[in-house]
């Protein structure tokens, strides 16, 4: 059976590649929407890959093909359930994000965008449900959930801070 290694992809969503016994490259990139994207290389990578794109649907579809049953992990399903519309994105506060040295409330990502900060991982030790007044250093990864669309309002306001 083929290595599978996965990558996080802040913002994005995570991508699976694995090699194939034919000395290609296979990679899936799955976006947080639903999205997904497919791209094989056969042998040389500088080359530019071959590209799929399926939206969720197809992507099962293909998927239960592929696999020759449908498949749909348990965990998988109790999430989609828990959080019908909403997902949950892990967001890195760089050094230079204006947000650093400010607390979770005057941040404002909940009353600009919906969307809430569930948790904060820090080397130090995590914060589940953090107080308003919980100041945010540089490398904290924000745990937030929210609808789809608020994660690119989100991502301008860790870049360049809280509207005035």
């Amino acid at each position: 059976m083929a290595e599978i290694n996965e990558t996080r992809l802040p913002g994005v969503g995570t991508k699976f590649t694995m090699e194939t016994h034919h000395q290609g490259k296979v990679s899936s990139v799955v976006h947080v929407d639903g999205l997904r994207e497919i791209y094989f290389w056969q042998g040389d990578e500088d080359e530019e890959p071959a590209t799929i794109v399926l939206d969720d649907a197809e992507a099962r579809q293909l998927g239960a093909i592929l696999g020759g049953v449908v498949y749909r992990p348990q965990l998988v399903q109790d999430l989609e359930v828990a959080l019908k519309d909403l997902i949950m994105e892990w967001i890195e506060l760089p050094d230079d994000s204006p947000l650093v040295d400010l607390t979770v409330a005057t941040c404002r990502i909940r009353s600009t965008t919906g969307a809430t900060i569930v948790a904060i991982l820090r080397d130090s030790g995590s914060l589940a449900t953090p107080h308003p007044g919980e100041q945010l250093r540089a490398g904290d990864v924000l745990v937030v959930i929210g609808r789809p669309e608020s994660f690119a309002d989100i991502r301008r306001i860790v870049a360049e801070g809280p509207e005035a």
